[in-house]
Formats: C-alpha cells, sequence, structure tokens
C-alpha cells in the first residue's frame, strides 16, 4: 500500500518487515502492480489465475509433444490438465498465483533447455536459465527445476563431459540463490510448519497428493481416521458424492494399473519414468509437512501427473478401438470426478467459505463504518449463534482472524497501516484503552 513502482528493484535486494518466503516477482512486484491498477477488486485477480492456467495448457502440450515426438500424448495431457479439479481451489485462492506463475516460468525453462539439447542454438540455453531465474523469484520450490533438467540432460544424446557443461552454469545459478535466501526464508513457528521425516507420514502425505491429483476433494483428509477408516459423518453429510465420486475413483485407479502392468515393456519407457520421477520431484519439497497439506501445492505436480496419465490414454488409443473405448472412459471418469469435486468444493472448500465470508465482513464494515479515524481500534467479537465445528476450527472471530488476515484487511480497506484489529479469540484489546475509543463488531458469516 506504501510501495512505488520505483519501489520494485528494492524487492529483490532487501528483506521486507514480516517477510516470511523469498517471492519477489509472484508476490510483492505483482500485488503492488495489481493493486494499483485494480484496487481491492478480486476479479482481475482471478482473471490472472485463470490466464496462467490457460497458458499452462499451452505450454504443456507443447513440451510433452517436443518431448515424445508425437502430438497424441499433447492432446490428451492437455485435456486432463485443463479438466483438473486442482484448478478449482487455484482459481479460489488467489496467492494460487505464487505457483501458478512459477509452473509458467518453470515450464518455459525446461520446454527452451529441450529445444536447446536438439538444436543447440546458444539463444535457447540462455532463455532456460532466465526463465529458470524467474521461476526461483516466483517459489522456492522451482529450485527442483534443477532436477527436471538433470534427468532432461541425461537422458539424451551426448557426451558427459558435454552434458556437466550444459548443467554446470544452471547448476552454480541455482546454489547461489539458495544461498541468497537462506537468512530471508524462514518457515512461521506455527506447530503446522514443523517438518517431519518419518518414512510412514512421509508416505501417507504422498498418497493425499496422489488422490487429489486424480480429483478426490481436499476435505476429504478430514473424515479419514487411522488405518484409513472412514467417518461415518462423510457419508452422512455427503452421501450423494460418494455413491458417485468412489466408484469412479476406483474404476479409475484398477483400470490403470491393470494398464500399467499389461503394457509395462511399452509405458515403462524413457518419458513416462521422467513424467513420474518428475511428479515426485516437484511434490516432494511438501511431503515432510503433514500437517501443512494443500491442494493448491499440486500446481507443478499436476503438471507431470497430466503428462503420465496422457500418455498412457494415448498408448491405449493406438492399440485398437477396444483400447480406445477405455482410454474414452477413463477420461470421461476423470471429467465427472473433477466435476463433482468442484461441485462439492464451491459449498465446502475454506478457500470458497472463507472468500463469501470475507464480503460479507467487508461489506459490513462499509455500511457501517464508511471512513473512520486515524489509528482506530477495532474488535471483532463472537457470535453467540456461530455453531461448534471443531475444537480447531474455533469460533466466528476466529475465522474473522483468518479471513481478514489480523489487521490487513482493514488497514487496505480503509487505507490506513497504523489501524489496531483485536479478535475476541485470539487477544483482547489493552485493558487501559478507553471503550469509547473502540470500534466494536460481531462476526457474522453466511454460514
Amino acid at each position: 500500500m506504501d510501495k512505488n513502482i520505483t519501489d520494485i528493484p528494492s524487492f529483490f535486494t532487501e528483506s521486507l518487515v514480516g517477510q516470511t518466503f523469498y517471492r519477489p516477482l509472484s508476490r510483492e512486484t505483482y500485488n503492488l502492480i495489481m493493486y494499483k491498477l485494480f484496487g481491492l477488486n478480486p476479479v482481475p485477480f482471478h482473471m490472472v489465475n485463470l490466464f496462467l492456467i490457460l497458458v499452462n495448457v499451452r505450454l504443456l502440450s507443447l513440451f510433452v509433444k517436443n518431448l515424445t515426438g508425437n502430438s497424441l500424448p499433447a492432446i490428451f495431457t492437455a485435456f486432463i490438465y485443463l479438466f483438473s479439479s486442482v484448478h478449482d481451489i487455484e482459481l479460489y485462492y488467489l496467492a494460487s498465483v505464487q505457483t501458478l506463475m512459477m509452473t509458467t516460468f518453470a515450464l518455459v525453462s525446461l520446454l527452451f533447455y529441450l529445444k536447446f539439447l536438439k538444436s543447440r542454438i546458444l539463444n535457447y540455453y540462455l532463455a532456460s536459465i532466465l526463465s529458470f531465474l524467474l521461476a526461483l523469484f516466483c517459489h522456492e520450490s522451482a529450485i527442483m527445476v534443477l532436477a527436471m533438467i538433470f534427468l532432461i540432460t541425461f537422458v539424451n544424446r551426448g557426451g558427459i563431459r558435454q552434458k556437466v557443461r550444459f548443467l554446470f552454469p544452471i547448476v552454480i545459478l541455482g546454489f547461489l540463490y539458495y544461498l541468497s535466501v537462506w537468512d530471508r526464508s524462514n518457515l512461521p513457528n506455527q506447530q503446522v510448519y514443523k517438518a517431519i521425516f518419518q518414512p510412514k507420514a512421509v508416505l501417507n502425505t504422498l498418497s493425499w497428493y496422489v488422490l487429489w491429483s486424480f480429483g478426490l476433494p481436499e476435505m476429504l483428509v478430514d473424515f479419514v481416521k487411522p488405518k484409513l477408516v472412514l467417518k461415518s459423518e462423510f457419508i452422512l453429510w455427503y452421501g450423494d458424492f460418494a455413491k458417485i465420486v468412489f466408484p469412479l475413483t476406483f474404476f479409475v485407479v484398477s483400470i490403470l494399473s491393470i494398464i500399467i502392468w499389461s503394457l509395462r515393456k511399452i509405458i515403462f519407457a524413457k518419458d513416462f519414468l521422467f513424467f513420474i520421477a518428475s511428479f515426485l520431484i516437484s511434490i516432494s519439497p511438501f511431503l515432510f509437512f503433514p500437517q501443512h497439506k494443500f491442494v493448491y501445492y499440486l500446481s507443478l505436480p499436476i503438471i507431470w501427473f497430466s503428462a503420465a496419465l496422457g500418455l498412457i490414454l494415448a498408448l491405449l488409443w493406438r492399440v485398437g478401438n477396444f483400447q480406445k473405448g477405455i482410454a474414452a472412459c477413463i477420461l470421461l471418469a476423470f471429467m465427472m470426478i473433477s466435476f463433482e469435486t468442484i461441485s462439492l468444493n464451491s459449498k465446502t472448500h475454506w478457500a470458497a467459505k472463507r472468500a463469501k465470508s470475507a464480503e460479507v465482513l467487508i461489506e459490513q464494515f462499509k455500511k457501517d463504518y464508511p471512513s473512520v479515524s486515524k489509528a482506530s481500534i477495532f474488535y471483532i467479537t463472537d457470535d453467540p449463534n456461530y455453531p461448534v465445528i471443531a475444537k480447531e476450527w474455533g469460533t466466528s472471530s476466529k475465522q474473522a482472524f483468518y479471513i481478514l488476515s489480523g489487521s490487513d484487511a482493514l488497514q487496505l480497506l480503509y487505507k490506513d497501516p497504523s489501524i489496531k484489529v483485536y479478535y475476541e479469540a485470539i487477544e483482547n484489546p489493552p485493558k487501559n484503552l478507553s471503550q469509547n475509543k473502540i470500534i466494536s463488531l460481531t462476526a457474522k458469516f453466511p454460514y
């Protein structure tokens, strides 16, 4: 709010107050430009996320076509990626622009690098390095693109010295980036950000990311007890969804398992193995945080999941008419799962619910307090009629704390960084403050 376009270079060289991660391009620079152009109108922000998803569809199809030398896997890959339910969350949760933008530059980098290996044109190599650097400025997980570049390099022809010479500048760049952000990026202190390296926990987290890639909803994780026992509440509340999606998911996973086993000599070629390895590599930074796993971390991994599935369907399509029917059924089932999950997310996902709730709260502030004095103090109280959902969920003021991001929302709304907001479930105002100076409002939501 207090920065100008001339401040953009400082985002890349200086740490900001309260900065947790170093993402100067996709966060500080992007938000500054969007805020200067559109203020607090959310529609352009949603449109940018949608635009990036569509750009990634095109880049992915180009990459798969160039890697496999065939347009059919690229077509299937594009369809699977485009209809993935992952994008539903990316469109609701505007901060997903960080991983979406990183994915865009990562794909551009890999595409240029692949073109360089085939043509040895130096400009492609330089463009790949630049794109890799831009991806790093968007999200720190882009460092894993280095491993994908390694894979692409060593599955292509050429001497070992030549390959090392190609990789050396990019590796040095990644190393320098790592050193430069060592003191800038620090995980928050909350328990959910504590890394856990137990193999069982890592495999469990990986399993959820795979299931979400197939289209299952994120909220399902809250209804699964130890030993993979589903809570009865899920069937009670979402029985219609379960009757459609669970059988379809079982069908898709079962048929794919049979196909992979039957065509293992064809499928387990270097292209398929590259896609599987890239999925595991790109999701690996998030596997050690079992208490902080979210669908929007799949922005880059879903690229490789789509490519692997697209390659299988393309192989089926070329075998015969019966296999074409199987491929069509898998694609249709995947789309049905995605549409059902998207429909469920619109009613239950926290990003969707908080978006609607934020609108209600902001409109209430605009109506009751169209203007406030400088350095005003707000106190958000609990709604006694708010339902008890879970202890971790908390009361209405606790939800308001997350929805309004502490004091941030009102500081932006009234364009005053000195505004302070207290929440009954989080922290009460100091006792020495006069009640006449506190603006009180009860947090009430449309659910």
